[in-house]
């Protein structure tokens, strides 16, 4: 299984050079659509056993910047983060690797959660 990094509303100069970046280190990238959000992650990454059916109705899209990481082992994760941090690319909080829980979510849902988890780092950093 090829790593892949899925890229949400990054249809812009960041999602680019992410692009180059993955291109360069391997990984499969794939900009995952407003009209996926409700779907299960795992129909998204194309995991058996999920389907097209919409686990959330979305109404309005996130127009946050997210990413999800399928497939990367902690040695390509740091190696991946430490590249994109010598690009020089802008941070992108919301970030998760794939797992078996977060797999039957929702983008929305996963979204929600990442919002709530860095809300909460930065009332702790503060």
């Amino acid at each position: 299984m090829k790593p892949t990094l899925y890229l949400y509303n990054l249809r812009n100069d960041k999602g680019q050079q992410i692009e180059i970046l993955c291109l360069t280190s391997n990984i499969a990238c794939r900009h995952v659509n407003a009209n996926e959000y409700g779907k299960r992650i795992g129909y998204i990454a194309e995991i058996e056993g999920y389907t097209a059916e919409e686990k959330t109705t979305v109404t309005t899209p996130f127009t946050d910047e997210m990413l999800i990481f399928k497939g990367f082992d902690q040695e390509l994760l740091s190696d991946f983060l430490a590249m994109y941090r010598a690009a020089g690319i802008a941070t992108i909080p919301l970030k998760a690797g794939l797992t078996p829980t977060n797999v039957g979510w929702s983008s929305v849902e996963l979204h929600a959660e990442l919002q709530q988890e860095h809300q909460e780092f930065l009332k702790q950093k503060q």
